[in-house]
This record gives C-alpha cells, sequence and structure tokens, in this order.
C-alpha cells in the first residue's frame, strides 16, 4: 500500500483557521518517502495511543463495550478500509465498525500506533491467530502485519501441528510447498 500524510503539530494558534491536518485528502510531503513518515508516526505512537485530546474520531467496534480514541493519520496510512471508511467522516465523530474478531482488534491498533512486531506477536495464541488473521484481512492492512501473523502461523501453529502428528509428516511438507508456491498468502492459514 502507497501513502502518505501530513505531520503535523495539532496545536492552533489564535490566528489559524484550520490545522493542515484537518484537510480530507493526505497529500505526500514532497521528497519523503511514506514509510519515514510512518515510521516517525510510530515513535510517536505511544505517546497518541488512546489520547483522546489528540483524537481524530471515537471509534466503536461492535462486540467491545469501550471506545477508541483514534488518529486519522494512523489509520489510512495502514488500512484500506480506514482508507475508505474515514473519507467522509469529520473530527469528533463518532465511528462503529463490525469486525470478523473484535476480542484481537485492541492489539491491533496498538500494533498500528507503535509498529511494535514482537510485542504484538506476542499476544499472538493459537485460539487467536485466526481471528487476528481475519482482522488483518478485513482491515485490509499491508505486508507487514500478514508477515507477523504468518510468522506467528509457521512458527507455532505449524510447529505444533508436526510435532502432534510425525506420521504425517511427507503430507505436511506437500501441504508446506504447495503454500510457498501459492502468492496468495490467505492460503498460508486455511
Amino acid at each position: 500500500m502507497h501513502a502518505s500524510a501530513v505531520v503535523c503539530d495539532e496545536r492552533v494558534t489564535e490566528n489559524q483557521s484550520q490545522s493542515p491536518c484537518k484537510a480530507r485528502h493526505f497529500k505526500a510531503i514532497e521528497g519523503i518517502p511514506s514509510t519515514y513518515i510512518l515510521e516517525k508516526l510510530h515513535q510517536l505512537g505511544p505517546r497518541y495511543y488512546g489520547d483522546k485530546s489528540t483524537a481524530f474520531a471515537e471509534l466503536y467496534v461492535e462486540g467491545i463495550d469501550k471506545p477508541f480514541w483514534v488518529h486519522e493519520e494512523y489509520l489510512v496510512l495502514q488500512s484500506v478500509f480506514f482508507q475508505e471508511t474515514l473519507q467522509n467522516v469529520t473530527s469528533g465523530d463518532i465511528i462503529t465498525i463490525t469486525l470478523p474478531s473484535p476480542d484481537t482488534f485492541e492489539h491491533i491498533l496498538q500494533y498500528l500506533y507503535d509498529g511494535d512486531a514482537d510485542k504484538w506477536y506476542d499476544t499472538l495464541t493459537p485460539e487467536n491467530y485466526f481471528g487476528v488473521w481475519q482482522n488483518i484481512e478485513s482491515l485490509g492492512l499491508g505486508i507487514e502485519a500478514r508477515a507477523i501473523c504468518l510468522t506467528y502461523y509457521h512458527s507455532e501453529i505449524k510447529k505444533k501441528n508436526l510435532n502432534d502428528d510425525d506420521d504425517d509428516d511427507d503430507d505436511e511438507e506437500m501441504i508446506d510447498d504447495d503454500m510457498m508456491d501459492d502468492d496468495d498468502e490467505e492460503e498460508c492459514i486455511r
């Protein structure tokens, strides 16, 4: 996914009519790659994660009884779903979304803010990894998020299955070879 955003200070002075962050269409900062912008956002992410005072919108996920205070830049740079969903949202709006696995959303959101792959990986379990994958697909997250889930699958789920069923080693190797030949990452977890 290729996107970029305006990185700005949200403080508004008396003579300033509107912050550049309020623009509906994010424009590239000429000469600065979006990956660099995202890296800087991740550095600031722990400061802004859940910060109601600087949030763009109040987000509810069906199945979770608490709000998430979100910042548009963090979401649209990393999620096709949020790029589309937030097009008609203005600052201060309340948004409700539906996801296949609401229980796994909070850790995904935190990852979108801090970019800490190891911390997110540590939240994956054999019981929740498929729900995480479904949310990754539903949110249209990029290759980095998919790679974390697939790494967990290969390191934990597949390894456990191989250890549980040593008699089927040849079958597992054939399945693995088929998955690696297939360009569709989704096949890796089915």
